[in-house]
């Protein structure tokens, strides 16, 4: 039987309205699922990482006693693997830390190398080419058009990626994350909690993270202990029904900072963050549907609290998890808008337009789609069961 969870007012927006019966329910299991591992585990102090970490750390202090201190520190991907670059020997070698994906364009490898949006598009507009180009994973060590870019810019990407290490050296003292320490982020293949227990093995600082994540699939580079809400390697049975809406749980657990860049010192002397530009920022109509969808989850893991609901994980977590796995057109259409910056702009769901385009251009857009039930459905119309058309071509 479905379970649902009513708002408690009227008059109330369909945002606010999905963040109450949808999203708050999931926050409020993983919350409650956190604060019971930490305690059990004896842990007195978790980091929550930037931009995924940011509701987990706003609903952890409201179930929270105050006897796990919060704390929010700034890590990406991108920040992490910069600090190692300027070891790799050669172009081939200075692959080994992306994280998988079947394509990538030009615009997503230079980012990686630690170039903004501003000298994406001067790179783009000297070399003359497109930041839209693509290029498959596996064909990656073999293309010498990125290989010849590279090595024109190896001096600026060595050169930034020690400077890089440095700072974030700095930046793990400046924080406090010494010996054993819980972290929390919303997970998938724990590529960051690898990246930051190999700088510190190559840095000599002791530091052993355990992950608290909302899914993590196993990963055999990873010598640090791994916890999943949703699934993890003791039970992989939802990971599939998280992953095809794998960029809407990120977006609704983000901030409003842009990703982590990188470090920097301010006038001070102390070590912080630099960020990307935030994709929605100028845009206050977006920003103020993030924050309604926040303020009805909000709400809901308040009533939760106050009420001491006990309601089992599976009846929490189910209205998100559908709503991922089977949406309506107008589930789609609520979240026509979204979109995430990887190198490009990169939509959920189809945009108008895009059929003039051709076959070609609509299934490399399904390929980059974070939410690809959404993606299926908004171009199909009509109801069908895309979860099982997904998970036919994930196996």
């Amino acid at each position: 039987m479905k379970k649902t969870f009513i708002p408690p007012e009227e008059g109330r927006s369909e945002y606010y309205s999905f963040g109450f019966t949808r999203f708050g329910p999931f926050l409020y299991g993983f919350v409650r699922w956190l604060n019971k591992e930490l305690l059990k585990k004896g842990y007195d102090r978790i980091f929550f990482f930037s931009r995924d970490g940011y509701m987990m750390k706003k609903a952890f202090e409201i179930i929270n006693d105050g006897s796990v201190a919060a704390e929010y520190v700034y890590f990406s991907r991108k920040s992490l693997r910069q600090t190692m670059l300027w070891k790799c020997s050669s172009y081939e070698d200075s692959l080994k830390y992306l994280t998988w994906e079947r394509f990538f364009t030009f615009g997503q490898i230079l980012e990686y190398y630690g170039f903004d949006e501003a000298e994406r598009a001067e790179i783009s507009r000297k070399t003359r080419i497109s930041s839209e180009l693509t290029a498959g994973y596996d064909e990656l060590g073999k293309n010498d058009t990125f290989k010849k870019v590279y090595s024109e810019y190896k001096d600026v990407i060595c050169q930034r990626s020690e400077q890089q290490e440095k700072l974030l050296k700095d930046y793990l003292i400046q924080t406090g994350m010494t010996g054993k320490c819980a972290i929390a982020d919303i997970g998938w293949h724990g590529n960051m909690q690898y990246y930051l227990g190999k700088f510190c093995v190559e840095q000599g600082t002791e530091l052993v993270p355990e992950g608290f994540y909302v899914g993590i699939s196993p990963n055999d580079k990873l010598d640090s202990p791994v916890n999943g809400y949703i699934y993890d390697e003791y039970d992989m049975s939802a990971e599939k029904k998280v992953l095809c809406f794998l960029g809407g749980y990120e977006k609704l657990f983000q901030g409003y900072d842009g990703s982590t860049y990188g470090y920097r010192r301010d006038g001070s002397g102390r070590v912080c963050p630099v960020f990307a530009p935030y994709e929605y920022e100028g845009d206050e109509k977006v920003k103020g549907i993030i924050k309604e969808w926040q303020e009805g989850a909000l709400d809901f893991v308040r009533m939760a609290c106050d009420k001491g609901l006990d309601t089992p994980d599976s009846e929490l977590t189910a209205p998100l998890i559908r709503f991922g796995t089977s949406p309506s057109l107008k589930d789609t259409r609520l979240f026509s808008f979204l979109y995430n910056i990887d190198g490009t702009k990169v939509y959920y769901t189809a945009q108008k337009g895009m059929f003039r385009r051709g076959i070609k251009e609509v299934l490399h857009a399904f390929g980059r789609s974070p939410w690809k039930t959404g993606f299926m459905r908004s171009v199909m119309k009509i109801p069908f069961p895309y979860y099982l058309i997904y998970k036919v071509m994930k196996k």
